[in-house]
């Protein structure tokens, strides 16, 4: 059995998946961004993908085991994005501006995923889950204290380096995740929108966050 800390570690196995779940979770992520949780169902998921409910079941046997799945494919894409923008000799800003802009380009590249890692799961639980929800529940907590992990130790580094001024890091790395995951709200994807025009958007956003660290523009 995969335990928490393997899948924390591995984002890799979560995202080259065999391409019917992946296409599956695809769909998934676009009903649920559409609808919420609450009222998109597994037809509505089989609409998206063209096909009937019986592929969907053939992988998957309820709404909640595809939403947790999306979940943990949307937290594994800004673990590999954050971990990918890393350089050597970098300074603690310079890094952390970098991830900052990778975990945007994530939201915007990948909205449907993004707007569903970014809902609340304790409204989604109520208490009903199985056994097997609960142990890819903890996967996803996992992913999700590692992710924060990266920016709080980046933010201390800074602080250590006298970057920024003294604070709370495991406090302020909170609003400062807040500040990026809005986009997921307000941000609408457009046909023709260029990756560059979408880098200036992130940028523009990393560098409000970073303000609200104590940093000087």
């Amino acid at each position: 059995m995969t335990t928490a800390t393997d899948a924390a570690t591995d984002t890799a196995a979560i995202l080259d998946g065999d391409r019917a779940r992946t296409e599956i979770l695809d769909a998934a992520a676009k009903a649920f961004m559409r609808k919420g949780y609450a009222a998109a169902s597994i037809d509505d998921v089989a609409e998206v993908l063209g096909c009937t409910k019986g592929r969907i079941y053939h992988h998957y046997r309820s709404k909640a085991d595809l939403f947790f799945d999306v979940h943990k494919r949307g937290m594994a894409m800004d673990l590999a994005a954050v971990r990918g923008c890393a350089k050597e000799g970098q300074a603690p800003l310079d890094r952390l501006f970098d991830m900052a802009v990778a975990h945007l380009l994530v939201i915007m590249n990948e909205l449907a995923y993004q707007r569903v890692a970014v809902q609340g799961l304790e409204m989604h639980l109520a208490g009903q889950t199985t056994p097997e929800q609960r142990s890819t529940l903890r996967e996803i907590l996992a992913l999700r204290d590692e992710y924060e992990g990266l920016f709080a130790a980046e933010i201390a580094r800074a602080v250590e380096a006298g970057a920024i001024p003294a604070q709370e890091v495991g406090l302020v790395v909170k609003p400062f995740l807040g500040a990026l995951n809005w986009t997921t709200i307000w941000y609408r994807q457009r046909r023709n929108q260029s990756q560059a025009e979408r880098r200036r958007i992130a940028e523009q956003i990393a560098r409000f966050a970073l303000r609200g660290l104590g940093t000087t523009p």
